[in-house]
């Protein structure tokens, strides 16, 4: 996993429901750890094909650590 979902603080309120787990906050793809996500775009005869065009997302909040914040999955080296 590139870019795994980390714990930030534990839930004590459990009448609280929070994310469990986090992508991190340093910007950039190469080396970074905030949540990139990549466009894709459809054609009109049904093809899909993945976009340049990508946004990033610090401290994007997940249900479980350990998940994968980027979509799709990436090298982050």
């Amino acid at each position: 996993m590139a870019n795994a979902a980390t714990g930030r603080v534990s839930n004590t309120d459990a009448t609280i429901q929070e994310p469990q787990g986090y992508s991190g906050s340093t910007a950039g793809i190469s080396g970074g750890n905030t949540a990139v996500r990549k466009s894709v775009a459809m054609t009109q005869g049904g093809t899909y094909s993945q976009s340049a065009v990508y946004s990033e997302t610090m401290n994007l909040g997940f249900a479980y650590t350990g998940v994968e914040c980027d979509s799709p999955a990436q090298s982050r080296s």
